[in-house]
């Protein structure tokens, strides 16, 4: 961890549970918040001195609903951070709620130092955002942003969900439309999925809600491709687009396969070989930091095959590709005899049209993107190990 950082915060709170949502989050209770964010101290203060002083690079505060701390927490949060901030940060995006955005809070952000925010508002029909239990309405998102911008932060994402019930064609060109129109600098488009946990998957199996088939969400996403390129975003990962210079460099850190670091209950973290998940219990995360013990979490050290595999075919998520060839020869005798066993395997998704490849960069067609866990599965069988 001597290099920077990137980062990722699980701030745990909401004011309620999205229909969609099974990500781990608890109700907001001032007195739990701050005892979260005593746990949180305690975990940064444990780091090595020399990761400190490296600070972050990209530095991502998700949830939850981060926005919903209130404003004095906000200010302890962000001095909580202050040892790997002070040095600048090149991205730091903060999640947020357009019905829980207050003006205060977000200037100290911005003096702070966070310059990207990335709003939840999954569509622009006040009845659907209802039926699915979000909490703002299609008038919060300009206000929101009129407030964000104002507070002299220009990059701003927006998330929409295709795929979801009741929306018809007309419907999910309408949210596209009004999406655009706000010109945010970068748009994700993620496809519905019934997450086990979630209310609309519960509400699925008992036939209390239709969900579109695949052949009409995909229908959906191949349009807001359509009409984004249309307005300048550039499509480069399979769920997000961007204005020139707008992607998010966090997320792409990732997906490049550079390491991260993940603080809070149900983080997720990758140095090195080593791999590490926080339990997704509040109390239990705190508890053992108050203790002086490590969080709960599921670790694990895997070999250089399997870091090397994990590393590249995430790269596939991505419009630029992976450089295959390059890439396994950086990694010695391991990253060879990786090539030597895909190389069979690269030839036949080639030849179903699931990939491209130009000269060593290896790329998901759009068909290939619209199956990529079939391609990925393909991908790493052909190694002819299952440790792959």
């Amino acid at each position: 961890m001597s290099n920077r950082i990137h980062l990722y915060i699980h701030v745990p709170f909401c004011s309620g549970k999205c229909a969609y949502c099974a990500f781990y989050s608890v109700p907001y209770e001032s007195t739990l918040a701050d005892r979260f964010l005593d746990a949180l101290e305690r975990e940064l203060d444990g780091w090595p001195p020399e990761a400190k002083a490296a600070g972050c690079e990209t530095l991502y505060i998700g949830g939850g609903t981060p926005s919903v701390l209130s404003e004095s927490q906000w200010e302890r949060l962000l001095s909580i951070l202050r040892p790997v901030t002070r040095g600048g940060v090149q991205e730091w995006t903060v999640e947020a709620n357009p019905g829980a955005l207050r003006a205060a809070t977000v200037k100290s952000m911005d003096v702070a130092g966070v310059n990207r925010i990335s709003m939840g508002v999954q569509s622009f029909d006040d009845a659907i955002l209802e039926t699915i239990c979000r909490r703002h309405s299609a008038a919060d998102v300009a206000a929101a942003l009129d407030v964000v911008r104002a507070a002299g932060i220009s990059n701003v994402g927006l998330d929409l969900i295709a795929g979801l019930p009741g929306v018809d064609a007309n419907g999910w060109l309408s949210t596209l439309t009004e999406a655009v129109a706000l010109d945010p600098a970068h748009l994700s488009v993620y496809a519905l999925g019934l997450e086990p946990g979630s209310r609309l998957y519960r509400q699925s199996r008992a036939g209390e809600v239709v969900v579109p088939h695949d052949d009409a969400v995909t229908a959906s996403l191949n349009q807001a491709e359509a009409v984004l390129a249309g307005k300048g975003y550039r499509r480069y990962e399979i769920s997000n687009y961007a204005k020139p210079g707008r992607e998010c460099l966090h997320n792409l850190s990732c997906w490049r396969g550079n390491d991260y670091v993940g603080l809070g209950p149900a983080a997720s973290s990758r140095v090195g070989l080593n791999r590490s998940t926080h339990k997704a219990d509040l109390d239990a995360y705190c508890a053992a930091l108050e203790a002086g013990s490590l969080p709960p979490a599921e670790r694990e050290c895997v070999d250089e095959r399997t870091d090397l595999c994990e590393r590249l075919i995430f790269g596939l998520r991505l419009e630029e590709g992976v450089a295959f060839r390059s890439r396994c020869d950086d990694a010695g005798a391991v990253g060879r005899a990786l090539w030597e066993r895909w190389q069979p395997g690269l030839k036949t998704l080639c030849e179903q049209g699931l990939l491209l490849q130009s000269g060593d960069c290896w790329k998901a067609t759009r068909r290939g993107h619209e199956v990529l866990d079939s391609v990925l599965a393909q991908l790493v069988g052909s190694s002819g190990d299952d440790n792959g």
